[in-house]
């Protein structure tokens, strides 16, 4: 009895212990104005500029990567195409914010040039929003006019 209550707290310590680098995986930050953030709400349409999926991959530790979806089948396969010595950053002006969607997190011990990982833990109906650090909305990819762009589906408090 001892020996099995062990194997389960060594499994559970395990599993609370990562072995890869965790990285959020999310499309290159968008500036919009705070007045259009202040009136955003649930069915809004936040249009991204982008025609296909470019990623970005952001760790504080770790360094980050620019990288593309390569094929979306069953799960997300993404693709590593240049490293980035620090995230893309906008200066926040008095008019605008930057926003950082974010489409989950990734772990992955690889991240050169050419690797690619595959990944069932992203899901594209939830889309997370953030700026300045503080969840701003929930919502989801969709393509309006072949372009990506976030439908919201709930605005947290600010």
């Amino acid at each position: 009895m001892k020996a099995e209550n062990q194997a389960l707290r060594l499994e559970r310590l395990m599993q609370k212990h990562q072995c890869h680098p965790e990285y959020e995986v999310c499309f290159p930050p968008v500036s919009v104005k705070k007045s259009a953030l202040k009136k955003l709400t649930a069915g809004d349409l936040l249009l991204l500029g982008l025609e296909h999926m470019e990623l970005q991959l952001l760790s504080k530790e770790d360094g980050c990567a620019k990288a593309v979806l390569s094929s979306y089948d069953k799960g997300m396969t993404i693709r590593i195409t240049e490293h980035l010595k620090s995230p893309v950053k906008h200066v926040d002006s008095k008019k605008y914010k930057n926003l950082l969607i974010s489409l989950g997190k990734l772990n992955s011990r690889v991240l050169e040039i050419g690797h690619t990982v595959e990944t069932m833990q992203i899901d594209p109906e939830k889309v997370l929003l953030y700026a300045e650090e503080k969840l701003l909305a929930k919502g989801r990819l969709v393509t309006v006019d072949d372009e990506i762009a976030v439908e919201i589906k709930e605005v947290k408090e600010i």
